[in-house]
């Protein structure tokens, strides 16, 4: 075929009209990505697809959902944040995400009560929740679930005796309660001589004064009827009246004041301030996956013998090196001191009745004073809802991924090294020598 410069000309304005067309297609294939978003999970097991669980938790959350994520810039923690929140915002897209940077609004952080770079804020209607790791869907979905709650849990603090108060001394940690969806409320029975019908957890924290006759009564008969109970004690204080109450659950309170040496290895020269870590932690759904440390400034060993039917755990205890002094100088004496490791907490559940009771040797670490120290704000609300029974959470499967190692038996392994280390560079060399002497023939 004979090309003229009628035909030349055509072919060229051919090639041209199409790469304009192609640059076309491609700018709006560009722009349509920005404006559209379309993801398909190939994984196995669907490992980034939301479980059905947290599916139909959102499906019932009918408001908006607010996240706040106090995460710095310069935080590696920015991206899986947000790829998280968005596997729920492809399912509800009214769930918002707004990114803060804790160090340029500090009055914000330490009104909030921002405790960590990452830290997360669960908004929904009026109430909110704290996550302070990097969630996985478990626990992103288990604060969805909390927050959503509006069921009424009151929280009863007993006041009258010179007990810490959720106005005074508690005020933060009650503060954060309140935003928890908890109902806090005191009770001074000289004002009110009944407990409310409807308290869900009542707190005894540490009472000065001893307790009358009749208060003790209620007291009792609160927890005979299955109440709830969280009790503070101090070294230096009596139980003033709570006698019963003790005898009930063979609460002892072991003679002398806790002394921690190790207390010096984290800044602090009161060797009376116990530290509890995260081998100090027992099994127990309030410290499962708690890995923060817990500062006790005085604490007292306790020793719990409940009776039939009632289930005992272990919560907290010292580090080994500690002991418990009795007396008056700090010196460990072996004849008369009580050895650590020593136990500070403990949690006592009676599985018929659902009843749950916990016991803690001392009531300092959630004052405000102490309250914002490492995870003592964190063990304050998880004791709070293993109490009310709000430690309940929607179990979703782990998904692993099945297609991320290899498993090769030790002959294929032997066979690989000697394909790739012996067989294949001899190969090499030898086909290399073939062709250079082929060459130096010709």
């Amino acid at each position: 075929m004979q090309v003229t410069k009628r035909t030349h000309l055509q072919a060229r304005l051919q090639n041209t009209l199409f790469m304009v067309l192609l640059v076309i297609v491609i700018g709006l294939i560009a722009w349509l990505s920005t404006r559209y978003e379309i993801k398909a999970d190939w994984t196995v097991n669907n490992r980034h697809t939301l479980s059905e669980a947290s599916q139909k938790l959102l499906d019932e959350l009918s408001d908006p959902i607010t996240i706040t994520a106090y995460a710095s810039n310069d935080n590696n923690l920015r991206k899986p944040i947000k790829d998280l929140v968005e596997r729920y915002q492809r399912h509800k897209s009214d769930i918002s995400l707004h990114f803060v940077d804790p160090f340029t609004v500090p009055s914000e952080v330490q009104e909030r009560g921002i405790q960590v770079d990452g830290e997360l804020i669960i908004s929904y209607q009026e109430r909110s929740e704290h996550i302070r790791k990097m969630p996985s869907e478990q626990d992103f979905t288990s604060a969805l679930q909390r927050v959503a709650r509006t069921d009424k849990r009151l929280i009863v603090f007993l006041e009258g005796h010179g007990e810490r108060s959720p106005t005074q001394d508690f005020s933060k940690w009650a503060q954060v309660l309140k935003d928890r969806g908890f109902e806090v409320q005191s009770l001074n029975f000289g004002e009110t001589p009944k407990m409310p019908s409807d308290t869900q957890v009542l707190v005894i924290a540490t009472p000065r004064k001893q307790l009358l006759p009749g208060e003790i009564s209620a007291i009792t008969d609160y927890i005979d009827k299955g109440g709830n109970l969280l009790w503070f004690l101090e070294p230096s204080v009596s139980l003033q009246g709570l006698e019963p109450v003790a005898d009930k659950f063979g609460l002892t309170r072991q003679p002398g004041m806790i002394v921690d040496p190790s207390s010096q290895l984290f800044g602090f020269e009161n060797p009376a301030a116990v530290h509890v870590t995260s081998t100090g932690y027992g099994h127990h759904p309030i410290t499962s996956g708690f890995e923060y440390l817990t500062l006790f400034p005085q604490a007292i060993g306790l020793a719990v013998a409940p009776p039939e039917g009632w289930e005992k755990s272990i919560l907290l205890k010292t580090h080994p090196r500690a002991w418990s002094e009795t007396g008056e100088t700090i010196q460990y004496n072996e004849e008369t001191d009580i050895n650590g490791p020593l136990n500070i907490g403990f949690a006592v559940e009676s599985l018929p009745q659902k009843q749950r009771i916990l016991f803690v040797g001392d009531g300092d670490f959630l004052s405000n004073t102490f309250v914002g120290y490492a995870g003592n704000l964190d063990l304050g609300v998880k004791m709070m809802n293993w109490l009310a029974e709000d430690d309940t959470f929607i179990q979703i499967p782990i998904k692993t991924a099945v297609d991320l190692s290899l498993e090769l038996s030790s002959n294929t392994v032997i066979l690989l090294i000697g394909f790739f280390l012996v067989i294949l560079p001899l190969a090499l060399i030898s086909s290399g020598i073939l062709i250079w002497l082929r060459r130096r023939k010709a």
